[in-house]
């Protein structure tokens, strides 16, 4: 293999600064500490406050079943009591002060208008505000009422002989959850108010709302965090590196120099920078005694004559240790214009 002086310089310190690239990202992977933001959860919980009820009926003649479950239709007249029961669920990931308050409140209310707005409410304390601490990551409250819808009724009655205005009536039971989780990182708070809504004006009746509700939070916080050294990447680095360097070495000490063209060599490159779009190669060289030839002196007086009867410019070449030389035709329907230009024969000096 051999380069041209600048050739063979180039490619030196192009190597060289390959190889010192790969090593300064490998000593940098190495020694520079690394730091990533990501982030950390201290605390989290998830919640859940839930209203179940059963229907219990007096004895009739319409169902055969003691009491009826959720999601059905109710006849008013056969009601005995309905039996609720309030549920609360908390989970978190670890220990806390758990600070928990709930209650349950029984709202009786008149609706007026088409969108039922409410035009009068009465308030009725079915469980009173009860607080309770704990240190712990779990709480649970279980709690039954049973509803007398007599009670509720008397209540829209008296209301209604009183202000004679005959309004429909549906009574609103509201189960109220207030829980503070008390960490080490923060404090975070959960509030739920799962409600059912029961029209005790309706003959027959479905018991609508939002029965369950759900909640969940967290105490998050972005930190640092040390990468770790790749070693793997700094090996290969450090070995992308060595590679440049040994192939730097061959190069600057191995690889010969190729001598500097000749005048033969300047004269051809000379003639293919000006006029190469202009020159067609020739496989093996033509006869130019086979037609009327004459002799051109100048690659300049060739592409005079090939614009002047519009055909393109051939060329044969040879360089090798017999012959050196360079032909150029340009061919006429009569005749061949020629030129050639002949390099002196290199001697290889006997070893």
């Amino acid at each position: 293999m051999q380069l041209n002086r600048t050739k063979k310089k180039i490619l030196t310190i192009v190597e060289i600064v390959l190889a010192f690239t790969a090593l300064f990202f490998a000593i940098s992977d190495f020694v520079f500490i690394r730091y990533v933001e990501a982030e950390t959860v201290h605390y989290t919980y998830n919640s859940k406050g839930s209203i179940d009820y059963k229907v219990y009926l007096k004895p009739n003649i319409m169902f055969n079943e003691k009491y009826l479950g959720k999601d059905r239709y109710y006849v008013l007249k056969y009601i005995d009591y309905i039996d609720m029961e309030f549920t609360y669920d908390f989970a978190s990931s670890s220990t806390a002060q758990l600070n928990n308050e709930y209650s349950v409140t029984a709202y009786v209310q008149g609706l007026h208008g088409r969108e039922n707005e409410i035009l009068w409410s009465k308030e009725i304390p079915l469980i009173p505000g009860t607080a309770q601490t704990e240190e712990n990551s779990r709480l649970n409250v279980k709690q039954s009422v049973p509803i007398d819808l007599d009670e509720f009724s008397e209540i829209a009655h008296r209301v209604y002989l009183d202000s004679e205005v005959n309004a429909p009536v549906v009574v609103s039971i509201v189960f109220n959850i207030h829980t503070t989780a008390v960490t080490e990182y923060g404090t975070v708070e959960d509030k739920l108010s799962p409600a059912v809504i029961i029209p005790i004006g309706s003959s027959v009746f479905k018991i609508e709302g939002e029965s369950e509700a759900t909640g969940s939070n967290s105490i998050k916080e972005m930190v640092k965090r040390k990468v770790p050294v790749n070693m793997g990447k700094v090996i290969m680095l450090a070995g992308i590196s060595l590679v440049f360097i040994i192939s730097a070495v061959y190069t600057a000490f191995y690889v010969k120099e190729a001598p500097p063209p000749d005048s033969f060599q300047k004269q051809i490159a000379d003639i293919f920078k000006e006029y190469s779009e202009r020159l067609a190669g020739l496989e093996h060289t033509m006869s130019y005694e086979i037609s009327e030839s004459i002799t051109i002196k100048s690659i300049e007086d060739m592409v005079k004559i090939a614009d002047e009867i519009g055909q393109p410019i051939f060329y044969y070449k040879v360089d090798d240790g017999t012959e050196r030389k360079i032909e150029f035709f340009v061919f006429d329907s009569m005749r061949t214009y020629y030129m050639v230009i002949f390099g002196d024969i290199k001697v290889e000096p006997e070893s």
